[in-house]
């Protein structure tokens, strides 16, 4: 029998989620300054706004409390943005309750969902609710509450109390400031039936409410989640582009995970996020360069699932930015830049004007949603990615170049040269079957 999975709404499939660090999106690092730049976002076609945990968090200065990556990379901020304090105030860094309510009545006014990061896996040493509840978090033999692997508490699932009390936080942010929604940290890691739960209670207060896991686990979509993170698709993506991975080992991993997802599940495509902007060598608009970067967002428009990309994606932005840093505590890193200059580079106006296309397509045209996919042959398997996607009898095609060099490439099938160029960069069509395509060059066609 084969499983399916409980499905997203459209407001989310239909369009492109983005991801906002707060306290990197801008030099001011507040609330009020996303929500001064939602009508840009939203002009550009942006559905979906996800924030970085923005609740209180924990500003132990005992080291022993702060995580390895928290440690490494020497800003010197108590404050990691995924160790909370207090589940239900919003941290002064980036303003107040208020603000979080204007935001999100802002993303309605526009038509844009936001959600909201829960980080409930484990929680800050000094939170008030251990002094409360210390057995709230897991203990040794003797009583003392343990760290967990990022060396803060983990909690303890085994306690009803911890679950109506994380239960109540979820309906809170719901019910009274109508956020639409929650992509939860390491969800893999806490007990599945616990997340069933709390969707059932957002769903009994907003029906269209959802739930991200940022996991891989394929069953989580059956009853809790209405989407997973692509892990796998932008770790083997980057080898593609920068460490010489054949594009038929992509495809590859691509079934592999397909396999493991119950049918209409949906997997979050991305490449650059919180984690990797802190964790890879540079930005991949510095590693794989613009075009190199314009090609992905073409091929996680077109793949199935839902694309997300990450603030500052949209300008071409290069700013070394890192998720310990913050405007009181910037280290050697920087932070995104959004003013006019910023948004009027050529390289900019033109990743602009490609995401505003991309997130047209996928709000008018069900096949880059609903499409089957499925893989083109070609004479260059380990170089080039092509697939088609069908829908209704209907079909759209891609092709592309993820590699630095140029390419000629023969496919199975062909595709008419009559058929609608619907976004083109760097790819000359010969005949039915040959294509021409430059580094990084991509095509998107359509009958």
């Amino acid at each position: 029998m084969i499983q399916k999975a409980m499905g997203a709404p459209e407001w989310l499939t239909r369009g492109a989620v983005y991801q906002i660090n707060p306290r990197t999106f801008s030099p001011e690092g507040t609330l009020k300054a996303i929500t001064k730049e939602l009508p840009f976002l939203a002009e550009m076609g942006f559905t979906t706004i996800y924030l970085c945990p923005i609740f209180e968090h924990d500003a132990s200065e005992n080291r022993d409390n702060w995580s390895d990556r928290q440690k490494k990379y020497e800003t010197q901020n108590p404050k990691n943005q995924y160790r909370m304090n207090d589940y239900f105030f919003i941290d002064e860094e980036y303003g107040t309750m208020e603000d979080l309510r204007e935001c999100v009545d802002e993303c309605h006014r526009l038509g844009m969902r936001l959600l909201l990061d829960l980080v409930y896996f484990h929680i800050g040493p000094c939170a008030p609710i251990l002094k409360k509840h210390p057995e709230f978090a897991i203990q040794d033999l003797d009583g003392n509450i343990k760290n967990g692997m990022w060396h803060f508490p983990q909690l303890d699932f085994h306690h009803q109390g911890l679950r109506e009390y994380l239960w109540c936080n979820m309906v809170y942010y719901v019910s009274v400031l109508d956020v639409d929604g929650f992509r939860c940290d390491v969800a893999d890691l806490i007990p599945l039936d616990f997340w069933h739960e709390g969707y059932r209670r957002i769903t009994a207060v907003k029906p269209d409410a959802v739930l991200l896991n940022e996991g891989s686990n394929g069953s989580s979509v059956l009853t809790a989640f209405n989407a997973l993170y692509g892990f796998s698709w932008h770790n083997h993506l980057y080898d593609v582009l920068l460490n010489g991975e054949k594009a038929s080992d992509f495809r590859a991993d691509w079934e592999r995970v397909e396999n493991g997802c119950p049918a209409g599940g949906f997997i979050l495509r991305d490449l650059e996020n919180h984690d990797t902007v802190t964790d890879w060598p540079d930005r991949m608009d510095v590693l794989a360069g613009h075009r190199g970067m314009d090609m992905v967002f073409a091929l996680n428009y077109s793949i199935n699932g839902i694309p997300m990309i990450y603030g500052g994606n949209e300008l071409a932005d290069t700013a070394r930015v890192n998720m310990f840093a913050n405007r009181f505590y910037p280290g050697k890193y920087e932070f995104t830049s959004r003013d006019d200059d910023a948004k009027n580079t050529p390289d900019s106006l033109r990743r602009q004007a490609l995401l505003k296309k991309l997130n047209a397509l996928r709000k008018e045209d069900p096949r880059f949603v609903y499409g089957k996919t499925e893989w083109i042959d070609t004479d260059c398997p380990d170089d080039i990615i092509a697939f088609s996607r069908t829908y209704e009898g209907k079909n759209v095609w891609f092709i592309c170049n993820p590699k630095n060099e140029p390419c000629t490439v023969n496919i199975s099938g062909g595709i008419s040269k009559d058929t609608e160029r619907v976004a083109v960069s760097g790819v000359e069509q010969k005949t039915e079957n040959l294509f021409e395509l430059e580094p990084y060059g991509f095509i998107i066609v359509r009958d």
